[in-house]
């Protein structure tokens, strides 16, 4: 082959080919020549690269070709890597392929594999996360789902983000799988307790968009409790919205990660909430009486029962979740039934676990249900403690319960009772002054 043919068939110019003669070793072609080079090397027959193998075995020295072989621009070629990243980057780049091979120092290439191996286990087993550091967040996360039930939500949602910003930068570094795995459980619990303060606070976008992230990361850790609470609370965002029929969905496809009793026992009681919202009766009694059997269930798991708060569903909580359901389908006895329960639980229970939202909410559902059975006086005396609580406690749900127990107030049966208009009055009077109306502008929840 001729320097002009051989030019062409790297597609060069032949006076670069005839550069490349008259340079011998001191000639390095730019990267993208030496890759045509490689190349056409790796696609010769094998008389032709056991040649170059032969000519590269030679000392490395300007010398003319010998008569009738092919020009000699790949002559040298061994001095193409210098360090073990040059020569990996031509492993990478597929340039030693066949009997090119033979262009590599055995030790060379023996060492290079043994390096790396070396430089990527000391990378691995560094990290920036220590266990003392993990179990500090582990403490903020408990204690923020803990004190969240009994504190008003925007104070809480300022230390939510400090805590999740601290892991998104922990994130950012390297540290073991296993930390990793840690650190995306830690985010998951944590963007989960910011979209429940979202919507405490009505904003049903924001708490949608913050789920979906616990829902990623719950993904990422493969972390089944997180992944059926976190199911458990998308629902409830919905039916928050106004969007049942996707609640429905959206509890249903939790129940397949729910590893623990309480974790069962909250889902259907969340599913049959939903349905009774919906008028079905058949549907509703259909998860009751699952959840009911799920009681008896007794394994347990490191979320819905080790870290609690938010994330718990005791006694209290699925009562008042059950007057909630009964109110949807009118039936007023056992609606007082479980509401008084609930508010009995709360009132007689550990301060620190006094869920003021759940409780309050647990009296207007008790007013209501007062008001199915004709009773204003019983549902003034229940509401009298909401309507008494501070404004930075007044979340999103106790303004639209209430706006339910306003409809009932102004149905004929109370139409022409003074003690109706006046109760009617407060109720608007609260609803006026609710946390997130509390809110500055420009500093809304999300």
């Amino acid at each position: 082959m001729s320097i002009r043919e051989f030019a062409a068939h790297l597609g060069v110019h032949e006076r670069l080919v005839s550069k490349w003669e008259a340079g011998g070793i001191r000639v390095h072609p730019r990267p993208i020549n030496q890759a045509a080079l490689d190349t056409s090397l790796a696609r010769s027959d094998d008389v032709v690269r056991a040649r170059f193998a032969a000519l590269i075995d030679q000392p490395l020295i300007d010398r003319p070709d010998a008569p009738g072989t092919e020009p000699g621009p790949l002559v040298g070629a061994r001095a193409n890597y210098s360090s073990d990243a040059d020569l990996l980057a031509l492993i990478d780049a597929g340039a030693m392929r066949g009997d090119a091979l033979a262009a590599i120092s055995e030790r060379d290439l023996i060492m290079a594999a043994a390096h790396e191996a070396s430089e990527h286990a000391g990378q691995a087993e560094s990290t920036n996360v220590g266990a003392t550091t993990l179990e500090q967040l582990d403490a903020d996360v408990m204690r923020i789902a803990n004190d969240y039930v009994h504190i008003p939500p925007v104070p809480m949602m300022v230390e939510m983000l400090r805590v999740r910003r601290r892991v998104y930068r922990l994130l950012e570094g390297h540290q073991r799988p296993a930390d990793t795995s840690h650190l995306y459980l830690l985010a998951g619990t944590l963007s989960g307790l910011l979209a429940n303060a979202s919507t405490d606070l009505g904003y049903y976008d924001a708490a949608g968009e913050q789920i979906r992230a616990a829902w990623a990361y719950a993904e990422l850790c493969g972390h089944n409790g997180l992944r059926a609470w976190t199911k458990g609370m998308h629902a409830l965002i919905e039916y928050s919205a106004e969007r049942p029929r996707r609640a429905v969905l959206l509890v249903q496809g939790g129940h397949e990660f729910a590893e623990s009793a309480t974790a069962r026992v909250r889902l259907f009681t969340i599913e049959a909430r939903i349905w009774s919202k919906m008028g079905s009766a058949d549907d509703t009694d259909r998860c009751i009486r699952a959840a009911e059997a799920a009681r008896e269930f007794d394994a347990t798991d490191d979320l819905h029962d080790s870290i609690g708060g938010v994330f718990g569903f005791n006694d209290a909580k699925a009562n008042y979740y059950a007057g909630a359901t009964y109110v949807h389908l009118g039936l007023a006895e056992p609606a007082l039934s479980a509401t008084r329960r609930a508010i009995d639980l709360y009132a007689n229970g550990p301060s620190q676990q006094r869920s003021y939202g759940a409780e309050s909410l647990a009296r207007v559902d008790n007013a209501a249900a007062h008001l199915i059975n004709g009773s204003l006086d019983g549902a003034s005396a229940a509401l009298a403690p909401v309507l008494g609580l501070d404004e930075d406690k007044r979340i999103a749900q106790l303004e639209e319960r209430l706006t339910g127990v306003r409809r009932r107030i102004a149905s004929p049966a109370f139409r022409a009772a003074s003690e109706a208009r006046l109760l009617d009055e407060r109720i608007e009077e609260f609803c006026a002054s609710t946390a997130a109306k509390g809110i500055p502008p420009g500093d809304s929840a999300s």
